[in-house]
């Protein structure tokens, strides 16, 4: 292993060590003493524009053989028994020019889970029968795919592009495209494999409490068993063919709602330079001078999120997906082009480029945050896109200082001629149908109307800077009775903090909970942008009965930005802003309406009452009745000062002035009867059949808590390779312990493109029932050995920061102390008489069966 000096570390007590091997593997080594679990991640630069023209979708096949079988594990899916053993995570994805697998695990379990992932890239066997299998598999989760418009809007892109470049190339796969002999389909999986995964096209990244030297030796381990080499490199081709721009595109999606898609693709751009950086962020943002901020104020926009995708030879492709108001496309485009015009001529040494370059340092000494996980996936694409110094910066750290010849050439390019427009309609008459998908389209060419002149001048703003200290005041933990306060003592590093706004029964129903959460996440959008710089993250979301908050961050941050938050809703929605929020609130509940069947299944599952819009008649007068009646669940970390505590109660009692009264809230979801057997039909837009059974426990004690859980364990993956593997129902079969009202319960969901109800329904059931006949007959010795597993996979999960805070705030909910060591204590006394009395129990308990109907349908 030859060392490769890091330009620059951050200050967050972790040790990071990049090395590449002698044969070409580049392993980045994260030591972290406070990790709980250790990560490994592989990235392969090949992906699926570099498979074969002839073989549509093999990319794709072959990240799935990978888990069937190789040299040293032949046995097909062992690989997710081992990760489930060590009480962990894992999965795979293929992207266009990059494939990754990654697990996450219990830090003994590292060793063992990455020496048998290093064995299926390095020696997969691609057993024909198994080809056979996993090509079913890929055909049911494309017929799974074809419900999601994602997969039609990647269809009439390719429609579009040069028909030499791979984006033109269709990539799912599906029975038809992977189809002929399954020996033959083995060989090229084969020799496709013995070019692509080779040492120098792949990169490792290892983060665990192991020892720095620890982690050399396993990735030189991992090094060892993969071939020298490197992947032929990808070759630069337009995207598009010369005068085939400017263009539009209407297209038929599944969803009920329209959506604008605007794609401009770039030349001689890179993606982590200073000018796409500061282009996406004036594009997203909601000041006056942000492209978002000045059509949002014509009347012209809702939303406007845009993104930049890096193609091979320094191309890119800029895609700002558009959501209007009543404006027409037209109207869209020409404020857009002033805006354009406007911000050409503004030269960037006004803007505040080192005030943004000291943020983007301050979140790089803190280092990253939240789950771990996520950094390692993005360091290790960034292995192999990047120069070593820049692998481990936060965007916006070493970029040099922006000029305008630099700025003026990109927004040259995000010209009227040089754009194409998508726009997704619910109904198109007419047109072509793409092949594989038979998604209708039709092309015309776009015209462009004048751009209005823009003036942006004195609208640019001061950056926002460091947020201020709080004052000290009277401490405030006793003066709220209606503030449920949980507090619990945080890992090191980032710190997490969750507020619940509640209300009881019918004082607040879900459209109008809807609407509330619609007004808060615009109230706070402009300091979520500044936060996600420093690495401050929030997340508004509804549970029963409740608006959400999470917020997570660095700890010498997170206090003060909470506080910024809380003052951010204090005063009541402008006028101005009346009209958006209800567009926002309407458009999510027709995202929620147009989801999949299994997850309106689990929507359904979770709703305490019907989901219908919202008629709004006065707006302030609802605003102000939610504050008033509300009342809050707040899970805190310990450590904060008594005068960020004395502010935040302030501004609690001035938004919420019901936390002055007893706490009363309850959860509102129902509890089925002992015996009792519900059936709920779901509508469903999309033709895919999906069916939930969900099977509650009768109470909450902690002996039901520990037999649930050794029964889910038992069943989770027998249910996956009996319906999915064996029987081939449909891509997503899960089963899944699941907490409703405070109870558990054990969750199996099918959701299927072709097979009907009855025969979901038969395969569940007579699986169900098989199970129960086994079940009882574990012996005293298995019982134990499984209880005691079990609880220290509970240890390893109180120990998580992420499933660690979930516990917690389970406790804060149902008023609990530590119930994860609470089950962990009642599986290790679970007896075999405990034991036989609950699985005696089970086929006479309270069934739910939810299943999807395509609206519409008989």
């Amino acid at each position: 292993m030859h060392p490769i000096p890091l330009a620059s570390l951050p200050a967050d007590q972790r040790d990071y060590q990049l090395y590449r091997a002698g044969n070409g593997l580049f392993c980045l080594l994260i030591h972290d003493v406070h990790a709980s679990q250790a990560t490994a991640v592989y990235q392969v630069a090949a992906g699926s524009h570099a498979e074969p023209d002839d073989l549509p979708g093999l990319a794709h096949l072959l990240e799935h053989m990978l888990f069937m079988g190789s040299q040293r594990w032949p046995a097909p899916g062992s690989f997710p028994a081992r990760v489930a053993e060590w009480g962990g995570r894992f999965n795979a994805s293929t992207a266009p020019y990059a494939t990754r697998f990654f697990c996450s695990v219990s830090p003994q379990g590292l060793q063992p889970c990455l020496a048998q992932l290093t064995d299926m890239l390095a020696a997969p066997l691609f057993a024909p029968q198994q080809v056979e299998q996993e090509r079913r598999v890929i055909d049911a989760e494309f017929q799974t795919r074809l419900a999601d418009d994602d997969i039609h809007a990647q269809a009439v892109l390719a429609t579009q592009v040069q028909p030499e470049h791979p984006l033109s190339r269709f990539t799912a796969g599906n029975a038809q495209t992977l189809a002929g002999d399954a020996a033959a389909l083995s060989e090229r999986l084969s020799q496709w494999h013995a070019i692509h995964y080779r040492a120098g096209s792949m990169a490792l990244v290892l983060h665990g409490p192991q020892s720095p030297e620890q982690l050399l030796a396993l990735a030189q381990d991992s090094a060892d068993q993969l071939l020298a080499g490197r992947a032929p490199e990808p070759f630069a081709l337009p995207l598009f063919a010369p005068g085939q721009l400017p263009r539009q595109v209407d297209w038929q999606g599944r969803s009920s709602q329209a959506q604008t898609v605007l794609l401009y693709p770039l030349r001689e751009c890179d993606v982590h330079g200073a000018a796409a950086h500061w282009l996406g962020e004036w594009l997203n943002s909601p000041s006056p001078a942000g492209a978002l901020g000045y059509l949002r104020e014509r009347g012209l926009l809702d939303e406007l999120h845009a993104s930049l995708e890096a193609d091979v030879g320094g191309q890119a492709l800029l895609r700002l997906e558009l959501h209007s108001a009543h404006a027409e496309p037209e109207q869209v485009l020409a404020g857009l082009d002033g805006w354009v015009q406007a911000m050409r001529s503004r030269d960037p040494a006004e803007w505040p480029q080192a005030a943004r370059r000291a943020l983007a340092q301050t979140a790089f000494d803190l280092g990253p945050q939240g789950d771990l996980l996520d950094s390692c996936r993005r360091y290790a694409e960034r292995l192999l896109t990047l120069p070593a110094e820049q692998v481990l910066d936060v965007p916006g750290v070493a970029l040099p200082t922006l000029g305008l010849a630099d700025w003026q050439q990109l927004l040259s390019q995000l010209a009227p001629s040089n754009r194409l427009l998508l726009q997704r309609l619910p109904r198109l008459l007419g047109g072509e149908l793409c092949a594989h998908t038979s998604t209708r389209w039709q092309a015309r060419a776009l015209r462009s109307s004048p751009a209005p002149t823009a003036n942006l001048a004195g609208r640019l703003g001061p950056c926002l800077g460091p947020l201020a200290e709080a004052p000290k005041g009277l401490r405030w933990s006793s003066v709220a009775p209606g503030l449920r306060l949980h507090r619990f003592a945080p890992s090191s590093g980032a710190l997490r903090t969750r507020l619940a706004w509640c209300w009881t029964d019918k004082a607040a129903t879900l459209a109008e909970r809807r609407w509330l959460q619609a007004c808060w996440s615009l109230q706070s959008e402009a300091l979520e942008q500044w936060g996600a710089r420093v690495g401050v993250r929030l997340q508004w979301s509804l549970a029963p009965g409740q608006v959400v908050l999470d917020v997570s961050g660095p700890q010498r941050l997170l206090p003060s930005f909470v506080r910024e938050l809380l003052s951010q809703l204090q005063a009541p929605p402008a006028a101005s802003q009346l009209a958006l929020i209800e567009r926002r609130s309407r458009r999510w509940l027709q995202d929620e309406q147009d989801a999949l069947p299994a997850w309106r299944l689990l929507q359904t599952l979770e709703q305490e009452c019907a989901n219908r819009a919202l008629r709004l008649r006065d707006p302030l007068a609802l605003w102000q009745g939610l504050c008033a009646q509300a009342q809050i669940l707040w899970l805190k970390p310990d450590g904060w000062s008594e005068g960020e505590g004395s502010q935040l109660a302030k501004l609690l009692l001035n938004l919420c002035p019901s936390l002055l009264q007893p706490f009363v809230w309850r959860c509102p979801l129902s509890q089925l009867q002992p015996g009792q057997l519900q059936v709920s039909e779901v509508s469903s837009k999309h033709t895919d059949r999906a069916q939930l059974l969900y099977l509650p426990a009768e109470d909450d004690s902690l002996q039901a808590a520990a037999c649930w859980r050794l029964l889910h364990h038992r069943l989770a993956d027998p249910f996956f390779a009996e319906l999915r593997t064996r029987q081939q129902l449909g891509y997503w079969v899960v089963a899944r312990l699941h907490r409703r009202a405070g109870r558990p319960g054990l969750l199996l969901l099918v959701q299927s493109p072709d097979r009907s109800h009855r025969c979901i329904e038969s395969a569940v059931d007579v699986f169900l029932d098989q199970s129960l006949q086994g079940l009882g007959r574990l012996s005293a010795d298995q019982l134990q050995s499984q209880a005691v597993h079990l609880a220290q996979l509970l240890e390893q999960q109180r120990q998580h920061p992420q499933q660690g805070f979930e516990a917690h705030w389970e406790d804060c909910l149902w008023q609990r102390e530590d119930q994860l060591a609470a089950e962990q204590q009642a599986l290790l006394d679970l007896t075999a008489a405990h034991w036989s009395a609950f699985v005696s129990r089970l086929p006479h308990s309270a069934r739910w069966r939810l299943l999807s109907r395509q609206a519409g349908a008989d």
